[in-house]
């Protein structure tokens, strides 16, 4: 079982080093949080321990549509004043802890967050490492993969130029909302109202999609309020994210649990697949890589893996008639094919928190 995560961004090394042992007591995993990137872990981690400084940069993303409200967080100083107790009503906090005097009382706080026992909810992200590379098609599989490991999911459509993911998945037709119906500011969504309004499969997989409603822009406080929504009423969000470094992207990256880029077996497939890594490095908490063949050049796998420098989730060969398939009524998987065998592999290490 993986340990219990608890993010932390507290700039003192005293107070810090408090937290940890607040936290090895309650058996719990510490993760620094970076204060320039307050998204990163925020919905993810079991808890949230804030030291002033950054509650009240939290306070503002919040304010700003960029953070979801969220239970779990605490507040920790040396000393406890007004100014801390105004942030921990603004970023929702439940409690002033001041140390190292109330150490115990941060443990017990600690202990109390809910376990990771493998099942969480999860968010995956999904980006093409160059045009053409099917990170869509990936998208709309992992999605529809899920109710067949029991899990229930959300695809997200987050690209307006892309077509469509409900036109992918032959759901263009069904009523419910689309991104053009949503006028989302941030905070809580009603998670089950939402996707129960969506169109989708039987109730096992719920499509939002931007294709046909005259979307300029995914908006970054719909987009997380979306995904806060999914982390609350489905088991895995799938996202498929456009080839542009928009604002609601970069949000995306900081949050998803695992970002998966996809990369055809090509040397030109290789140099982009590399250059859009570089690019995530320090923005994604996790970076795997789907390999999509045919290779003209006998690239193998490992050869891709290699060269983009990404660690390989999976690999695929072509699969017949697929074209034909998604241009008719939309994608759908058949055990053992290409698609069927790649997307079952990037939700086994979506669903073990790291690729």
């Amino acid at each position: 079982m993986r340990g219990i995560e608890i993010g932390m961004a507290v700039a003192d090394g005293a107070l810090a080093d408090d937290v940890r042992r607040a936290a090895a007591a309650a058996a719990r995993t510490v993760t620094d949080i970076d204060r320039g990137r307050p998204r990163a872990g925020w919905a993810s981690a079991a808890g949230m321990v804030l030291d002033l400084g950054a509650a009240t940069a939290m306070a503002e993303a919040a304010r700003a549509g960029g953070l979801p409200r969220r239970e779990g967080v605490a507040i920790v100083a040396a000393q406890a004043g007004l100014a801390e107790l105004a942030a921990a009503v603004e970023v929702g906090a439940a409690q002033v802890f001041v140390l190292p005097g109330q150490v115990r009382d941060l443990a017990r706080f600690l202990a109390a967050r809910e376990p990771d026992d493998g099942e969480r909810s999860r968010v995956v992200a999904v980006v093409g490492g160059h045009g053409g590379a099917g990170a869509s098609v990936l998208a709309a599989a992992v999605a529809v993969a899920a109710p067949g490991r029991g899990v229930t999911a959300l695809a997200v459509d987050a690209d307006p130029w892309g077509g469509g993911l409900d036109l992918l998945l032959g759901c263009a037709d069904l009523p419910g909302l689309r991104w053009g119906d949503l006028a989302l500011r941030g905070g809580h969504v009603p998670s089950e109202a939402l996707v129960a309004a969506l169109p989708g499969r039987a109730g096992a997989v719920a499509v939002l999609s931007a294709g046909g409603v005259g979307v300029p822009e995914i908006p970054v406080e719909g987009l997380l309020a979306v995904i806060d929504a999914g982390r609350r009423s489905v088991g895995v969000t799938v996202v498929d994210l456009p080839r542009r470094d928009d604002p609601a992207t970069s949000a995306c990256l900081e949050v998803a649990d695992v970002v998966v880029v996809v990369v055809g077996a090509t040397v030109r497939g290789c140099a982009a697949g590399r250059a859009v890594a570089g690019g995530l490095a320090d923005r994604a908490r996790s970076v795997g890589l789907v390999v999509r063949g045919p290779s003209p050049g006998g690239l193998s796998a490992r050869d891709v893996e290699r060269a983009v420098g990404l660690p390989l989730l999976a690999s695929m060969r072509p699969q017949p008639r697929l074209d034909e398939q998604l241009d008719g009524a939309g994608l759908r998987l058949r055990k053992g094919t290409p698609l069927a065998v790649a997307a079952g592999r990037v939700l086994d290490g979506v669903r073990r928190g790291a690729a």
